[in-house]
């Protein structure tokens, strides 16, 4: 489980990610509208198989 400092998506507090399985956790500290999680993800280069 590879961790990562919280993205630039306002209230993401913790990113954890299993690069071997794909699983992406996302802490928040409230409610964050998905689709600027999934655009970050995918800005940083990676594909969302199921937002």
């Amino acid at each position: 489980m590879e961790k990562y400092q919280p993205a630039q998506t306002a209230g993401v507090t913790n990113v954890e990610v299993d690069l071997a399985t794909g699983p992406l956790t996302v802490d928040t500290d409230g409610p964050v509208d998905a689709a600027k999680i999934v655009a970050a993800v995918e800005e940083a280069g990676y594909e969302v198989a199921n937002p």
